[in-house]
């Protein structure tokens, strides 16, 4: 199963949004930094109301995957008819009772950010001034799109999805979140200083540890004694790569030097390396040489 990802099965419920689980088709969830994201699907034409009481949960994103989706949203006063596009977008605040009719099958992503998470986030963004997320509905985003699709991607494997790729993708999404959707704009800030030799060597030695990437950016982020925002921009000032970017790079480096220096199977190289399997050590090789690791070895000891 995906580092923290949970499947509902439950027939006579509603999940965390009002929505009917017994007509849920794909109900998943991966728990990133400072956000969750679900993944939810359903053929059901007539999912009928949902309803979800004024709470302090924070902000939902939702991205329609798919056009065909409508749904009728009654406030206090009056209601109103939304149709999704594929990418559209809408932002709600969970401070704000939420009742709506949903008609028409449906595919979306949803991201859930709390108000602390969201202050966390804006800090790591250098947009300190952004305490909200605005309401929008039907607004597209192809980024967002992008961005969450790496994250659900089937491609990539439920064993691909470290926890460092869930951490990196998720701070991604965090910050076009706020760029977009902010209330607040960046603010000048005074420039983050590379990290201190112990301190990089520290966070390198860390990373290098869990060459399969089990290891959360809060976690080498507390080992420097800094914030995740400064760890991060000081890392990138540092090396000019994210952690993530960074371990892939060691990851195929080791494998290079193994590849030469060794005799041992391709699946033994990608194990030893950090990969989860051969498939996704040959991916991840290909893009970085522009060749698979059979061909690159066979080129190299001809």
């Amino acid at each position: 199963m995906v580092p923290g990802s949970q499947i509902s099965t439950a027939s006579d419920s509603v999940d965390s949004f009002g929505c009917p689980l017994g007509k849920l088709k794909d109900d998943q969830q991966i728990l990133g930094a400072g956000i969750k994201f679900y993944q939810k699907s359903s053929h059901d034409p007539a999912l009928g109301r949902v309803e979800t009481p004024a709470t302090n949960r924070g902000f939902l994103i939702g991205l329609s995957i798919k056009a065909g989706h409508r749904r009728r949203v009654f406030s206090q006063h009056h209601a109103t008819t939304h149709d999704f596009a594929e990418n559209a977008v809408y932002v709600r605040d969970f401070s704000e009772s939420y009742r709506a009719d949903l008609g028409g099958a449906f595919h979306f992503m949803l991201m859930e950010i709390t108000p602390a998470s969201l202050a966390q986030i804006a800090e790591g963004a250098e947009t300190p001034t952004v305490t909200r997320l605005r309401s929008v509905s039907e607004e597209p985003d192809p980024v967002l799109r992008g961005l969450t699709g790496a994250l659900f991607s089937k491609a990539n494997g439920q064993l691909h999805r470290s926890a460092l790729f869930v951490d990196q993708l998720s701070i991604a999404i965090g910050i076009h979140l706020l760029q977009k959707y902010g209330d607040g704009r960046a603010v000048p800030t005074d420039s983050v200083p590379a990290l201190s030799r112990r301190r990089e060597k520290l966070a390198k030695d860390l990373l290098q540890s869990r060459m399969d990437g089990d290891v959360s950016i809060d976690e080498v982020a507390s080992a420097c004694n800094l914030s995740r925002g400064t760890f991060l921009r000081s890392f990138r000032e540092t090396t000019g790569k994210t952690p993530h970017q960074w371990l892939t790079q060691q990851r195929v480096e080791k494998a290079r030097a193994l590849l030469l220096d060794s005799t041992m199977p391709l699946s033994e190289v990608a194990s030893a390396c950090g990969f989860s399997d051969q498939s996704h050590f040959t991916r991840v090789f290909s893009v970085a040489t522009g060749a698979t690791p059979g061909v690159w070895r066979r080129s190299r000891l001809s």
